[in-house]
């Protein structure tokens, strides 16, 4: 009877052993594999949606309102002091031409409507010499129409020079003289108004019942 031939035991089988190595190696990729995923699902750093930058609405400033100064009025014979020119209206008085006949031919201006003819005084209150001109005076009527002084007229004024128009002015001196208005006729009531100098907007007015 033939011997019966043992099979060797499966460890002893080089393949086998190759095959179970390979089986292990890809075991344990496996479970490392998952450890890798659940680590990393666990240090998945949160996306930090980045912040809209919110833009801030530009804010208008608010407009800067000024609000004019009540404008006082005087009387005729007050002192105003408008910067460093005191001023003083002494009188007026109205025509309706200015200037003298001569030989028969008028030399002189002839008002449109009436002259209103305004006796002034300034004195220079400042520590230099100021360039006095007519023009810081203006005639306002009732109905808010502005008149400028009428220097044509006022060359014809006598005593002659008495005209204030033009010229400067020491410190401590007082000026006197006169400026010409040319209004429509009719006119009952109006502010001789007086601005400190002609760069500002600071207003004095001089009440007239004409």
């Amino acid at each position: 009877m033939a011997e019966t031939k043992q099979k060797k035991p499966w460890y002893k089988r080089w393949w086998a052993i190759v095959l179970y190595v390979l089986a292990g190696l890809i075991i344990l990729g496996n479970l490392i594999g998952e450890d890798n995923t659940s680590t990393t699902s666990n240090n998945i750093p949160v996306a930090i949606p980045e912040q809209t930058a919110v833009k801030q609405e530009e804010v208008q400033p608010e407009p800067i309102i000024v609000k004019p100064e009540a404008v006082k009025t005087y009387s005729v014979g007050d002192e105003i002091q408008a910067g460093d020119l005191k001023w003083k209206i002494a009188k007026f008085s109205t025509a309706t031409e200015i200037g003298q006949d001569i030989m028969g031919t008028f030399l002189g201006e002839k008002a449109d409507g009436v002259f209103i003819i305004i006796d002034v005084e300034v004195e220079n209150t400042g520590n230099s010499a100021k360039y006095l001109m007519d023009s810081y005076l203006k005639l306002v009527d009732d109905k808010n129409r502005e008149f400028s002084p009428n220097s044509a007229a006022a060359i014809y004024l006598k005593p002659q020079g008495s005209a204030l128009m033009f010229e400067q002015i020491n410190p401590g001196i007082i000026k006197k003289g006169k400026i010409v208005f040319d209004v429509p006729t009719g006119l009952k009531v109006a502010n001789i108004r007086i601005s400190s100098n002609l760069l500002q907007s600071n207003f004095y007015n001089v009440k007239l019942m004409i």
